[in-house]
């Protein structure tokens, strides 16, 4: 059960605290409003509530923010290590029928859901049909501030080694498969004959890529950092549905993982990079103090099933 506000009367109790919380460690009502999913009166309103019942201000205004007084950093220094205990006697006692169920949130980048969520969500509601799970989509960076603000259980993430992840010491994360990519091309382009790509064959190609400093575009942009240059990229596009009609279109390159890919037109074809260390780490993570969830041990188990066959297929 997640402890988050939006969810549960426990929830709602706890939202003040968990508000205080998430503002001392952002340090703006802003982006406090932005990792709980809130609007920032909502913020205001909640800290309002908390001084209200405490008798005593949280928070204080300096110039155009506000700051925590000394009894809303000293609650918040407590309420902190309560809240997660709380969470974690909750799930606790959830785990002693060792059954999943209840409600779960899990949040993913587009790939990750299509090619690991949804194939495991049959087979959840067949072997776990008192677990209801829904999903949030969103960028892996903001993925792990809202799993650690308690806004959604548990994420998909995915890093490489030109950028590994770096996770909060309240998170815990578990690999479910490392994911190879490949270079998606006309299959009239010049290297759609070879049998593998290496980085220096795709100096000066023209690509398409997901947005400036987007984990994608970093990715693509880490390909060319042994080689001390940068990818030529000359059209943008979020999704890989949308890249690929730009290399049917063009000719431009697009880095495209295996996992989730879209099908590809007769017209397209994925040509290996020669390097198999060239692949994206994908896993789960979760608070630790839902480590003893069922639900999440379960759902880490049919994610690497799927993986696994996944594996076997394209090997």
């Amino acid at each position: 059960m997640n402890l988050a506000a939006t969810r549960s009367s426990g929830g709602q109790s706890r939202r003040p605290l968990r508000t205080l919380v998430a503002l001392d460690s952002l340090g703006s009502v802003t982006a406090t409003a932005e990792s709980l999913g809130y609007t920032p009166a909502a913020v205001s309103h909640q800290l309002q509530k908390l001084s209200r019942y405490l008798g005593a201000p949280v928070t204080e205004r300096t110039g155009r923010g506000i700051a925590l007084t000394p009894v809303g950093r000293e609650l918040s220094r407590r309420g902190a290590g309560l809240l997660e205990e709380l969470e974690s006697l909750e799930t606790a006692a959830r785990a002693q029928s060792g059954e999943p169920r209840g409600r779960i949130t899990v949040g993913g980048f587009s790939t990750g859901i299509r090619g690991l969520l949804v194939p495991a969500l049959p087979r959840l509601a067949a072997s776990a049909p008192e677990l209801t799970v829904s999903n949030f989509e969103e960028e892996p960076d903001e993925l792990i501030e809202m799993v650690t603000a308690g806004r959604i259980d548990a994420s998909l993430v995915f890093g490489w080694d030109s950028s590994s992840l770096h996770l909060p010491a309240t998170l815990i994360s578990e690999t479910i498969t490392a994911d190879r990519a490949d270079i998606v091309m006309h299959r009239d382009h010049h290297l759609a004959a070879c049998t593998e790509v290496t980085r220096a064959d795709l100096l000066g190609e023209m690509f398409v890529s997901a947005p400036r400093n987007a984990v994608c575009h970093r990715w693509l942009t880490a390909l060319f950092e042994e080689l001390d240059s940068k990818p030529q990229i000359d059209y943008w596009a979020i999704e890989y549905d949308t890249q690929i009609e730009f290399v049917r279109a063009v000719g431009a390159l697009a880095l495209v993982p295996r996992l989730g890919r879209p099908h590809l037109p007769a017209d397209v074809v994925a040509v290996p990079l020669d390097d198999p260390s060239i692949a994206r780490t994908i896993s789960l993570v979760w608070r630790k103090s839902m480590s003893a969830s069922p639900a999440i041990v379960f759902l880490l188990e049919e994610m690497k099933a799927i993986a696994g066959k996944a594996d076997t297929i394209s090997a």
